[in-house]
């Protein structure tokens, strides 16, 4: 066994990844494993990528991620979806797994083995849920803000309740409707990459990761969106 190892963790040695001080690792598992939270946004679920044992959670629709790259180094996608999970889902933070070469070689290869993977627990299912975080990471902080991206303290299902019964369905989708305002167009494509706000005019233009998702507002409201 000591012979197989030693070549897979010495591969994996050689892949650049950013380093996490071990103080700040300790201090991700003080305060943030075995937390409480809830789904701040609507995120696809499904199979994770070559592991049948585990789920893949995204914000993003899964054709767009960029995660696993193929020997050649072509984009690898997970295959599609199986459902939604609404804003207001009750999480658990597991842990949080750093890529260290252990780590690295005992993953399955067909997954996104160099990233940081936060373990969730979600009630009713019995594989675990991952959320693929950036490879740059390496503080508490940077963990933590990553994670309120995706997760918060205290439940946002009222927040939504408010909002009228069209909209409600639709960020249970993963859909846009017209007249949307920005935080409902938040649950449910989560959070733009990048906001242009013009001021004057009071209008914004949001962008997500990867540029194939665009919206557009006029006073305070969902104008125009791509892909519709």
């Amino acid at each position: 066994m000591r012979r197989l190892l030693l070549p897979l963790l010495l591969l994996a040695g050689c892949f650049p990844r950013a380093e996490v001080p071990d103080v700040e690792r300790q201090k991700v598992t003080r305060e943030l494993e075995g937390a409480p939270r809830y789904l701040e946004v609507a995120v696809h679920v499904g199979p994770f990528f070559g592991d049948q044992t585990k789920l893949l959670a995204s914000d993003q629709p899964f054709s767009e991620l960029e995660l696993l790259e193929s020997p050649s180094g072509q984009t690898v996608s997970p295959p599609p979806p199986e459902r939604v999970l609404p804003p207001g889902t009750p999480v658990r933070i597991a842990r949080i797994e750093f890529p260290t070469g252990w780590n690295i070689a005992r993953r399955v290869v067909m997954t996104p083995r160099y990233h940081p993977w936060a373990f969730l627990e979600v009630a009713g299912e019995p594989r675990p849920v991952i959320l693929v975080l950036p490879q740059e990471l390496t503080t508490f902080e940077q963990v933590r803000l990553e994670l309120d991206r995706y997760l918060a303290p205290v439940d946002p299902s009222p927040v939504m309740r408010a909002f009228p019964e069209e909209q409600q369905l639709a960020i249970r989708a993963k859909r846009l409707v017209d007249d949307m305002s920005p935080r409902a167009v938040e649950m449910a494509w989560g959070y733009p990459e990048k906001k242009v706000i013009d001021r004057p005019s009071n209008a914004e233009e949001w962008s997500w990761a990867g540029g194939k998702r665009h919206s557009s507002f006029k006073d305070g409201r969902l104008a125009r969106w791509v892909p519709r």
